[in-house]
């Protein structure tokens, strides 16, 4: 029966039923396939399957698509891809409401990456820690900014990937390709707290865990965020992957090689991390226009 059926079955059903895809190319298809799988996983780590999701699920799940590094009309298609799953499932009466029924499609431009300045991140490493939650908070952005992994790679390191001795933390990025990120002498204090408070601590254990031991979910990576944001009053994005932003932004103000930053981001391809210069770039005609004594000066 359809009722039994897994997400990631009822995916196959859609996709097999020829309903709202019969004008959609084969390519279209698979990469249909790929984001459905992909929106299954997501609530994996939620905790939840297709039929249980509600609209503020939808939501995280569009807010965890904006952090990682999509074009803005891959986005546009996954969420379509989702909003026409839970039409077929409303359909068959299997859900009555559909998650992505009041998410908009974006509008398609090229946007530079949202970062923190460097007193912005001084203000949010510089807050303090006791207890295990304040403690592990610390210990994810303190991680996310000096290594400038994805929040995806960050959730998944286990006790023994971590080289405490060099400072170095093996990672399995996109396409499971594995590399090292390196964390600072403010990351290695955090994490020596952090030991101390965990009950639990062997080499097979995810190194991000919850009280019980459990891996670090991306819901209560958001929570985290949203907590911290509201704390230290920013008005400003802050998640997981501004904070990857300014690890990069910041590497490239202060001379770093480009291929370094590539290959410290896990970048398959150079351009990808291109974007950061333009960051710089961005800022430095922002400096000259405010400095210069002509930069205001109009064309008449």
């Amino acid at each position: 029966m359809i009722l039994a059926m897994t997400t990631h079955q009822l995916i196959a059903s859609f996709l097999a039923s020829g309903e709202h895809i019969r004008a959609l190319s084969e390519n279209t298809l698979i990469a249909y396939e790929h984001d459905l799988g992909q929106m299954a996983d997501f609530f994996d780590t939620l905790g939840i399957d297709a039929i249980q999701a509600r609209l503020e699920d939808g939501r995280m799940y569009v807010r965890h698509l904006l952090d990682s590094e999509y074009s803005q009309g891959t986005i546009n298609r996954k969420i379509s891809a989702a909003r026409s799953f839970y039409t077929y499932l409303e359909r068959k009466a299997l859900v009555t409401a559909n998650p992505f029924a009041l998410i908009k499609l974006r509008t398609v431009a090229d946007r530079l990456p949202n970062f923190l300045t460097l007193e912005e991140v001084s203000a949010l490493l510089d807050l303090p820690y006791d207890d295990f939650p304040s403690t592990l908070a610390m210990l994810v952005f303190s991680l996310l900014y000096e290594s400038g992994c994805r929040i995806g790679e960050l959730v998944t390191i286990t006790v023994g990937d971590v080289d405490e001795r060099e400072r170095q933390i093996r990672v399995l990025g996109k396409g499971n390709k594995s590399r090292y990120i390196f964390y600072g002498a403010r990351t290695k204090r955090v994490l020596s707290h952090y030991k101390s408070l965990r009950s639990q601590w062997g080499s097979d254990m995810p190194l991000l865990a919850t009280r019980d031991g459990k891996q670090l979910p991306f819901s209560s990576v958001g929570a985290m965020f949203a907590l911290y944001r509201t704390r230290l009053g920013w008005q400003k994005p802050f998640t997981p992957h501004v904070l990857r932003h300014s690890f990069a932004t910041h590497l490239l103000d202060r001379g770093a090689d480009i291929r370094l930053v590539q290959a410290l981001l896990g970048h398959e391809s150079i351009s990808t991390t291109q974007i950061y210069t333009h960051v710089s770039q961005a800022r430095l005609a922002e400096v000259y226009r405010s400095s210069h004594p002509h930069g205001r000066i109009s064309d008449e």
